[in-house]
């Protein structure tokens, strides 16, 4: 009997066996974890592994897929999981009796839609230094309902700032910020702010956007907050 196990490197998991080399010569499997382990509903990912012998050498055996739990399906062939459910989705390799360690998926609810939840046209009076709140709101509608810490990017578009002095930026003195939101769903602390000693511009536009967790845009991206100053 031969055993054989080779110690964990950072994204591989590895399972070892008590097995013969009659047995097509496998004592681990090698699965190659994906570059993150968060995915929304509806988002799949494909994994990867190969059968290893007891030199660490590859063997050409045939690898099945099988997931743990209902929060996620996978492709006994392919290695594909597609999310199904919010929570966490278990999935592991196999030949024949061998299985490789546990790789655990973080299941999310989709980010499905982004909603301006508050005025989109604002006005700055002279002398006020910042304008009113630029809300905005991201939901899911399976199950329905805002969705917490995702990030939402706020972009100032109009006038053309990338010259110097910039006449307007955004809280921190940037053009554009990443921000998360709250346990309601929402941005409530983003404004468009003066620049001191410099003439603020007629008006000023900032679009706001989010994405899914594989890079898909949520509807709602593009909408824009129209600011005036007096």
């Amino acid at each position: 009997m031969i055993r054989w196990c080779g110690a964990l490197v950072f994204g591989l998991v590895l399972g070892c066996s008590n097995l013969d080399e009659g047995q097509a010569g496998v004592v681990a499997l090698e699965v190659s974890a994906p570059s993150t382990d968060t995915l929304e509903v509806g988002e799949s990912v494909q994994l990867a592994a190969r059968a290893l012998d007891r030199d660490g050498n590859p063997v050409d055996a045939a690898i099945t897929w099988r997931g743990i739990d209902t929060t996620a399906s996978i492709d006994p062939a392919s290695g594909i999981v597609t999310a199904l459910f919010p929570g966490t989705a278990r999935v592991q390799a196999t030949v024949g009796s061998l299985s490789s360690g546990l790789i655990a998926l973080t299941i999310l609810a989709p980010a499905d839609t982004l909603i301006i939840a508050g005025d989109s046209v604002l006005t700055v009076l002279t002398d006020v230094p910042a304008s009113a709140p630029m809300v905005v709101r991201l939901e899911s509608f399976n199950p329905a309902g805002p969705l917490a810490d995702r990030p939402v990017i706020y972009t100032i578009t109009s006038p053309d700032l990338t010259g110097l002095p910039h006449t307007v930026e955004l809280p921190g003195a940037v053009l554009v910020d990443t921000v998360p939101t709250g346990s309601d769903g929402q941005v409530t602390t983003m404004t468009l702010n003066r620049v001191t000693g410099v003439a603020a511009p007629d008006s000023a536009i900032v679009e706001v956007s989010a994405f899914r967790t594989r890079g898909a845009v949520v509807p709602g991206s593009g909408q824009r907050f129209i600011v005036h100053f007096q």
